[in-house]
């Protein structure tokens, strides 16, 4: 018995299976993470700037949504007094 549209039928489910994993609407939140400095790892904290440009690189990446990005904003920005 051969059935070429049961092929397709499974190409077709496994192409939504995967788009679903991609695009299904994530609900995760970024939130502040504290920068440890210890004496073997000592580093300098992130400037508004560098910050506002990784909040900026994850909205492009489509790694938080509009209003995440809005509000990490304003919060950076509050933070730093401007």
């Amino acid at each position: 018995m051969n059935r070429p549209w049961i092929l397709g039928i499974v190409m077709v489910l496994l192409a939504a299976v995967g788009l679903a994993g991609c695009c299904g609407g994530d609900t995760t939140t970024v939130k502040e993470q504290p920068i440890i400095v210890t004496p073997g790892n000592a580093t300098t904290a992130p400037t508004v700037g560098q910050e506002l440009q990784s909040l900026e690189d994850a909205y492009k990446k489509g790694v938080i949504t509009k209003e995440q990005y809005e509000e990490a904003k304003k919060k950076v920005l509050e933070k730093a007094g401007k």
